[in-house]
């Protein structure tokens, strides 16, 4: 019965992103591309690259750290507030002082902000149903999120703000999420807030470092070689990006639940769960390989023939990402997060490394196989460190 239920759960969850995912990359980004022009859309992808990294940075710092400490200390949803709050002031900062040359007025600017804030309470709010394993419930809270793109981009026409598209989907699901949950009252602090709040901090430097290095593409490739790169390289990884997202979901799953036990991860459980992932990830990059030429040609016709090119070891790239962070995720439920920070670290070093050299020395191509290093590197080094770990702690 329990193998059922979280089968079901897998398949909810899953579903939930899917829908919220294939919205975007079937609807909301080719009729944004059309109507704004390649550079046009370049511009927009970056602007979404900085806020992709801030916001579920501390939404799920916040939100991965309620599941963990629930487990051994009393948390409430003040010091969850009070957490998102203190780290969403940095980040307001932060965000002005990188896109203050993207936007014609303060208004933008300002609008910028408030689709970071209202991401980052989105991806928090998901804990409602992580907590509770309620992944029918989470279904319906991303299925609202996509309603709302749909809405967006259909009325862009008339609105004229790209912004306003995603901001509406981020309302609908945290209005949803007001209506039928309880993580936002009511407030109060437990006595251990400060320990959260240091630990989601910690969390979220690791995450910032992550996220960075997922979005960095679009920085380096639009700084070392202009916007039209960073659309075809966005196109190339698209689909490796899409299908990995089931790390979302899966990562939620298998959270809610070894945070509802007190059993620690075994060596060879791990050791398990990291071939599992590595065979997944096989059968995942060969579904894509194969859909990639249909889907560039059918979305992308106008940069087609260099989406293909790319796309093979693009996708490969985000692939082998996407399975280590599921280990990093796993690694969470029995070891310091100073591990996340250091590992997470470490590999924005070699990204950037690989990545500006790559790209300097053969271009774009460079720019793919830089990535690929130095996310191998990093599958290896999780993989490693979570056995050893595992080991250290299973047998305490």
């Amino acid at each position: 019965m329990q193998k059922k239920k979280i089968a079901s759960d897998v398949i909810w969850s899953v579903a939930a992103l899917v829908l919220m995912n294939g919205v975007l990359q079937v609807f909301v980004y080719p009729m944004l591309n059309r109507q704004i022009g390649e550079d046009g859309f370049g511009n927009v992808l970056f602007v979404m690259g900085i806020v992709a990294i801030f916001a579920p940075a501390i939404g799920l710092s916040v939100n991965n750290t309620r599941l963990i400490r629930r487990r051994t200390e009393m948390v409430e949803n003040g010091d969850c507030l009070l957490a998102l709050l203190i780290q969403l002031l940095p980040a307001f900062a932060l965000t002005c002082l990188i896109l203050q040359g993207y936007f014609p007025t303060v208004r933008g600017l300002i609008t910028a902000c408030v689709l970071v804030g209202i991401t980052t309470l989105r991806y928090y709010g998901d804990v409602q149903y992580r907590m509770t394993l309620n992944y029918k419930g989470m279904f319906l809270y991303y299925s609202a999120i996509s309603a709302g793109y749909l809405i967006g981009v259909l009325i862009y026409p008339i609105s004229e703000s790209w912004l306003l598209t995603f901001l509406i989907g981020e309302v609908l699901c945290n209005v949803f999420l007001l209506i039928t949950g309880n993580v936002y009252r009511p407030i109060r602090l437990s006595p251990t807030w400060k320990s959260f709040l240091h630990h989601s901090i910690t969390l979220t430097g690791s995450y910032v470092v992550y996220n960075a290095v997922l979005n960095l593409d679009r920085v380096l490739l639009k700084g070392l070689i202009g916007s039209s790169a960073v659309t075809v390289f966005y196109v190339a990884s698209l689909l490796g990006k899409t299908l990995a997202l089931l790390v979302g979901p899966l990562n939620g799953v298998v959270i809610g639940y070894l945070t509802k036990s007190s059993n620690l991860i075994s060596r060879r459980s791990y050791a398990l769960m990291c071939a599992a992932m590595c065979a997944v990830g096989a059968m995942l990059y060969g579904a894509v390989s194969l859909v990639t030429p249909w889907f560039a040609r059918t979305f992308y016709a106008d940069i087609a023939d260099e989406v293909i090119a790319l796309a093979p070891v693009a996708n490969l790239s985000q692939i082998v990402c996407f399975s280590a962070s599921i280990m990093l995720t796993v690694m969470l439920t029995f070891c310091s997060d100073r591990w996340q920070l250091f590992i997470q670290g470490s590999y924005g070093i070699l990204f950037i490394l690989f990545g500006v050299i790559g790209t300097k020395t053969f271009g774009v191509n460079g720019f793919v196989f830089g990535c690929l290093a130095a996310n191998l590197l990093r599958l290896f080094g999780t993989a490693c460190a979570g056995i050893i770990l595992s080991g250290k702690r299973s047998s305490s």
